[in-house]
């Protein structure tokens, strides 16, 4: 091995990129420990990028800037994962298990999240994933990408290989995934967009598990102890992380209205609700006026009792209370009586438009008719998105109006016909 050997990029920027000697020396160090640390894949997740757009304020933030890295490589790394601060600009990362490309997605991942925080958007052309490889030499090289080229080297894969088989970028049976990963749970947490239909902006975001950890979840439904028991451990992380993330971004003077699902079981079991009503007393007082709490897996005939015990333990710590339901007749007395301040409607994945559209014009108009907000989650055509706004919605979610993200991005104004060119967009693709 060579204490330095550069090499050019592959994309991203025009200077050869080096390993530092004190990276070689740390890395053959962390290596040295035997098969415990076997490294499947190895990356450099920098900070130069980020330290450039801060400026100015780098010395001023750099401390924060390197606690929410390493909080965030805590969070993405693997129980059998190292890594280790490797200069002022950074961090050396291996991963034991994953390959190459599915270490570069997480450390791509890190890095977005990271300037999302900091900066309140991420400019995924302009974000380096570089990873260590060696050459037949034996000479420790770089070789860096764009953040976009490998999401489009990703999607072209994926159409090759039919996610009903493998997990995407993984190569494994999804039924091995799933019992695998039931054993060890751990939840994780994303955002998505919802549209102001007044005001026709993108300023609140509603976070929920991801797509994973629903996955799992789906996989326990017919476990009730179970299911209810991940499902509270879920609903904590939610809480949890997102009142973290606004922490950070709060004191980059960064504002939206933040919504938190939470599952009627965890609030009705009283362990649950106890332990959940701690971690709500973490709120920070001034991030509370922007905490709304969407309850969601409410039975269709819950009694008016139920409802006021749930909503006055966590009125204290939110704006507002929503409550989100799948299907049924909900006791919209009892929910309006309790302080609920808007009920939701989910349209579910290939529901018929028709069932849909009867769906919320009858729910919207009895909604409004008890003095409630409604929303209505699931919109993923430009027809049902006219259909919502018809019946009074307040407010729209769903995959036309924006996907699942790592961490919320600033204020968007936006109309409802460019949501509809989104839509024909992507049914183009589709």
């Amino acid at each position: 091995m060579t204490e330095q050997t550069p090499v050019k990029p592959e994309s991203c920027a025009e200077e050869s990129v080096a390993i530092p000697s004190q990276t070689i020396v740390r890395l053959r160090h962390l290596l040295a420990g035997g098969d415990r640390h076997a490294a499947g894949s190895i990356q450099l997740i920098g900070l130069s990028a980020l330290r450039t757009e801060l400026g100015d304020r780098w010395g001023s933030v750099k401390a924060r800037v390197h606690d929410q890295t390493e909080r965030l490589l805590v969070r993405h790394m693997g129980p059998s994962d190292v890594w280790l601060r490797a200069d002022e600009a950074n961090y050396l990362v291996v991963f034991a298990t994953l390959d190459r490309q599915a270490g570069e997605l997480v450390s791509g991942r890190i890095v977005a999240e990271l300037h999302r925080l900091m900066l309140g958007s991420a400019d995924t052309s302009r974000i380096a994933v570089r990873s260590i490889v060696t050459e037949i030499d034996g000479h420790l090289v770089v070789e860096e990408k764009s953040l976009d080229q490998l999401m489009a080297s990703l999607l072209q894969q994926s159409a090759a290989s039919p996610p009903s088989i493998t997990e995407v970028g993984e190569g494994r049976p999804v039924g091995a995934t799933v019992a695998s990963e039931l054993e060890a749970f751990r939840p994780d947490i994303c955002f998505r967009p919802v549209f102001d239909v007044s005001h026709k902006v993108l300023s609140t975001y509603v976070c929920h598990p991801d797509g994973a950890t629903k996955r799992l979840l789906g996989a326990l439904s017919t476990d009730e102890m179970r299911y209810e028991e991940h499902m509270f451990e879920a609903d904590v992380e939610v809480l949890r992380r997102s009142v973290e993330i606004y922490g950070e971004l709060y004191q980059n003077s960064f504002r939206y209205m933040q919504n938190v699902t939470v599952g009627f079981s965890t609030l009705s079991v009283g362990r649950y609700r106890r332990e959940y009503i701690s971690v709500c007393h973490e709120i920070p007082v001034h991030l509370r006026p922007f905490m709304v709490f969407v309850l969601h897996g409410v039975p269709p005939g819950v009694p008016y009792g139920r409802v006021a015990e749930i909503t006055t333990v966590l009125k204290s710590y939110c704006r507002a209370i929503l409550v989100l339901i799948d299907d049924g007749t909900p006791n919209l007395a009892a929910f309006a009586q309790a302080g609920v301040r808007g009920l939701g409607v989910t349209i579910q994945p290939g529901e018929p438009e028709t069932r849909a559209a009867n769906r919320i014009n009858s729910l919207g108009a009895h909604v409004r008719r008890h003095g409630m907000l409604f929303f209505v989650d699931g919109i993923r055509t430009a027809a049902m998105l006219r259909v919502a706004g018809d019946a009074g919605a307040s407010y729209v979610a769903g995959p036309l109006i924006g996907g699942e993200i790592d961490v919320p991005e600033h204020m968007k104004h936006v109309t409802e016909r460019e949501l509809i060119q989104r839509s024909a967009k992507l049914t183009r693709r589709r």
